[in-house]
């Protein structure tokens, strides 16, 4: 990954422990018009005011994961960023401890955490988060097959390695010493309340959150902005779906019984030219488990797309997405904005491909994709 020379800093510096993270944190900003890029390099290109970091630390150990996003921020720190946000799980999987420790070991402040996302049914009520009303250690999040979440309360999945405490919206003025502070929210109201303290603030540069909390920041952070893009039109697309979720099974299911083909790698250019949309149905085309499967995917997607003329992908998990990106060449990928709350919408001119959709495994309503249809067949953002 990074070395310890210093990478020529953007105002706003952000890290994500997986690809489809990464990209959702970018399409908020591009969202409300601020320029952003997103790559996995290691020596990042710094020339928009957004630079997302694609740690690839979710698989990682604790310890590896501290080092890596360590590195990272002391490569950042001389360039004393206006912002720097570590995007983390809405479920709390992954290294969000040791991350989030790495941080304020470097930079020795208060680092505002909060990991509500209201919007997709995440909210945080005395320290515990819920999806859906429910703990999260009791939903199908503790069945990950390789981050399965055990723990609902927020410090104790955090662990000892940074002081970590629980505070409400009434309480931000508290955040003071260095440390997590993990914010109760149970509305939007309570990002954005959060979002206005910490722009606000003197001193206090770091936040952490799903996409919901950079949101809330994208749209008060004092930085040039831009006219939003609109959405592409998408008459032929391919659905990779990775993600081994019941929610994105599911969400590929309920395409094929509603009419779509799901045809093997050969038979991808005949179903996109009668259809214009297909999900691709990998099989044993593909083997290895993990990460070794992404990465093998991701070869049978660039070959698909070296024969097969696609307005653009849409895929379904942050490692078979980082293996695709992989092999494409592991280009900059340029964010444009959501589609649907939680589905990013990115660029890839330098791998030749329009549009590129992601989402993570366990987010969107089992019609996602049939509304992604409709949404992309209607607009353009050109």
């Amino acid at each position: 990954m990074q070395s310890r020379e210093t990478v020529s800093q953007p105002p706003v510096l952000a890290l994500a422990d997986d690809l489809t993270g990464a990209l959702e944190i970018g399409a908020k900003f591009a969202g409300a018009g601020i320029q952003s890029v997103v790559t996995a390099a290691t020596r990042p290109r710094a020339d928009r005011p957004v630079l997302v970091i694609d740690t690839q630390t979710r698989h990682l150990t604790a310890q590896e994961a501290y080092r890596r996003v360590r590195t990272l921020a002391e490569s950042a720190r001389p360039g004393n960023p206006r912002l720097v946000y570590k995007k983390t799980d809405s479920t709390l999987r992954g290294n969000i401890g040791s991350e989030l420790a790495a941080l304020v070991d470097v930079f020795a402040g208060p680092l505002l955490y909060a990991p509500a996302y209201p919007e997709m049914g995440r909210t945080v009520r005395r320290g515990r988060l819920y999806v859906d009303g429910v703990p999260v250690s009791e939903t199908a999040f503790a069945r990950d097959l390789l981050n399965p979440i055990r723990e609902s309360d927020i410090s104790r999945a955090i662990g000892d390695r940074v002081l970590a405490r629980s505070i409400d919206s009434t309480s931000l003025a508290s955040v003071r010493e260095a440390g997590v502070y993990i914010l109760d929210g149970e509305s939007d109201e309570d990002l954005r309340a959060a979002a206005r303290f910490l722009l606000a603030s003197d001193g206090i540069r770091l936040a952490a959150g799903p996409a919901a909390f950079a949101g809330r920041l994208a749209e008060r952070i004092d930085l040039p902005r831009a006219a939003g893009a609109g959405l592409p039109v998408v008459r032929t697309c391919l659905v990779v779906n990775g993600s081994l979720h019941e929610v994105s099974l599911g969400q590929a299911r309920h395409a094929v019984d509603h009419g779509w083909p799901a045809p093997p790698p050969e038979g991808v250019a005949e179903a996109i030219r009668s259809s214009g949309w297909a999900i691709l149905r990998a099989g044993e085309a593909v083997t290895g488990e993990g990460v070794e499967r992404a990465r093998n995917l991701g070869g049978v997607v660039r070959e698909i797309l070296n024969r097969v003329p696609l307005d653009a992908l849409v895929v379904f998990g942050g490692d078979t997405t980082a293996g695709i990106v992989h092999a494409l060449g592991d280009p900059p990928i340029f964010p444009v904005r959501e589609v649907v709350p939680g589905v990013a919408l990115s660029r890839l001119p330098a791998a030749g491909l329009g549009c590129l959709i992601t989402k993570a495994g366990g987010f969107g309503a089992a019609d996602i994709l049939s509304r992604l249809r409709e949404l992309l067949a209607k607009e353009r953002c050109e």
